[in-house]
């Protein structure tokens, strides 16, 4: 069907193809507050970061672990990692997160995945992005797994309980 002249149809077309193609970009604000929150969140996850090197706290669901992986000056990778309770844990597993690698910026008090299930890092080089890819990664893949953690974390904070060792006259309790 042919379009008449001044009828605008063709410049409103050629309006939505120049929007479909404009770049993405980072909400940069948005992005460091999540990776804010996930710095103090893991701080209250894990006491005493200097000298501890993993915790474990009991979940509704199963138990969540948290390692350090990497420590340097200014930076300390963790990793954390969610598993089914003891009883049927083939029947829960499917529910719980893959393990999620995460790197603490301590002199800019920011956390940030680096990894997912082992694979990192997370959003390419975030330079030369094409869509579709052959890992089929969205543009802001990045942004997600940060606000997915800050959210888990959050649930962690609300409903896990630390597991503690006590020892009383020798005995481990």
């Amino acid at each position: 069907m042919a379009v008449p002249a001044g009828t605008g149809r063709s410049k409103a077309a050629s309006q939505i193809r120049t929007i479909a193609k404009e770049r993405f970009r980072v909400d940069l604000p948005t992005y460091h507050a999540d990776c804010d929150a996930n710095y103090l969140r893991l701080c209250k996850l894990m006491p005493e970061l200097a000298s501890n090197q993993s915790w474990r706290y009991q979940m509704p669901d199963g138990t969540l672990e948290v390692a350090v992986l990497e420590r340097s000056r200014y930076t300390t990778e963790v990793s954390l990692q969610s598993s089914a309770p003891e009883s049927g844990s083939k029947d829960k597993n499917w529910l719980a997160p893959p393990p999620i690698t995460v790197r603490l910026y301590h002199d800019a008090r920011m956390a940030e995945v680096v990894a997912v299930d082992g694979q990192g890092p997370i959003g390419g080089d975030g330079l030369n992005f094409s869509y579709p890819n052959p890992a089929m990664h969205s543009e802001d893949e990045r942004q997600q797994v940060n606000r997915f953690l800050s959210e888990w974390l959050a649930h962690c904070l609300a409903n896990g309980r630390a597991e503690v060792d006590f020892t009383l006259g020798g005995r481990r309790i």
